[in-house]
């Protein structure tokens, strides 16, 4: 949870700059943040989730973003033809065992591209495993994927060409499969409550898409950090931080829940930078201007010139 919750410091103070107006006194800011985030989280989990306010889903598009524009949560209603082709192809996905995961009791399958304990990005062994039934499914719902990926291109562009800049130095026969996003976990059987979490293995900044299909009628996600509840169902998608938001379903109702989270595994996006510094000679953003260091006698000319300039405009006594 600690190395969690330092790479959540560094991306709101880095990234976002959210605490660029912060006053810290006489401590270090990121220090400063990371208490004060802790203490936050700590006070929040011990609220009655009851007493948060709640978002129903419904025909409209809701947007959560920060006091700088960025998006916290998107929520979409989306057409019935992906969730009935989600409900048609369960059937392509192999059984498997169903534990006890930080998300309750549930099956979960992971396949697509990923890069952790390896050098190299490659597909996940369960994909490779339950070949050729997971290209089959995943080629099924290509049209999900598409229209996902195009409604986050219109959200945030800068994460669009973020994700498909891994592109150019994939070699052929290794792609993302799921869109824009490099993988996707199969979630499924869920029926009761998750335990509050965050998915540390993700891309920072990096919004993952959510869909889920079954028996049941409705759910609730908790976002814990925004002190909110929304009401979710079928035929919706909702977008959010995962890496970010410590989030979790509680309330199933109407029997089992499956859901599609589609996301972006963070080890492959630094793989890919290194790429680009190896080729390039620096890190994606562009190379980064030096400071010149000053000489004792360009420095004091230098703030001369500040002297002579705040004695122009001072009023005379």
């Amino acid at each position: 949870m600690d190395q969690e919750l330092k790479q959540q410091v560094e991306y709101l103070v880095n990234d976002l700059k959210a605490y660029q107006d912060y006053d810290y006194g006489n401590k270090r800011l990121r220090h400063t943040v990371k208490h004060e985030l802790s203490q936050q989280l700590e006070d929040t989990l011990d609220k009655d989730l009851k007493a948060f306010p709640t978002y129903n889903s419904g025909s409209t598009h809701l947007r959560i973003k920060d006091k700088y524009e960025h998006f916290l949560i998107y929520y979409l209603p989306i057409l019935t033809q992906h969730t009935k082709t989600l409900a048609a192809t369960e059937g392509l996905i192999p059984s498997s065992g169903s534990k006890e995961y930080r998300r309750g009791q549930t099956s979960e399958k992971y396949w697509g591209l990923w890069r952790k304990y390896v050098k190299e990005p490659k597909m996940y062994t369960e994909y490779l495993k339950d070949l050729s039934s997971s290209q089959q499914w995943l080629d099924a719902n290509q049209s999900y994927f598409r229209y996902m990926s195009n409604v986050l291109c219109l959200l945030d562009s800068q994460m669009y060409v973020r994700h498909t800049s891994i592109n150019k130095f994939l070699p052929e026969d290794l792609k993302p499969v799921c869109g824009i996003w490099f993988a996707c976990g199969i979630l499924r059987g869920m029926t009761g409550e998750r335990t509050p979490h965050k998915d540390s293995s993700d891309y920072y900044c990096g919004l993952n898409v959510n869909t889920a299909w079954g028996d049941f009628t409705t759910a609730k996600m908790v976002f814990w950090e925004l002190e909110i509840t929304m009401k979710v169902q079928k035929e919706e998608a909702i977008f959010f931080l995962p890496r970010i938001l410590t989030h979790n379903a509680v309330g199933i109702q109407g029997g089992i829940r499956n859901i599609i989270d589609a996301f972006v595994h963070k080890f492959v996006l630094v793989w890919k930078d290194r790429k680009h510094q190896d080729v390039t000679g620096y890190l994606r953003g562009g190379p980064k201007r030096k400071r010149r260091k000053l000489g004792l006698e360009e420095l004091r000319a230098r703030n001369a010139r500040k002297s002579s300039s705040r004695e122009i405009g001072k009023a005379p006594e």
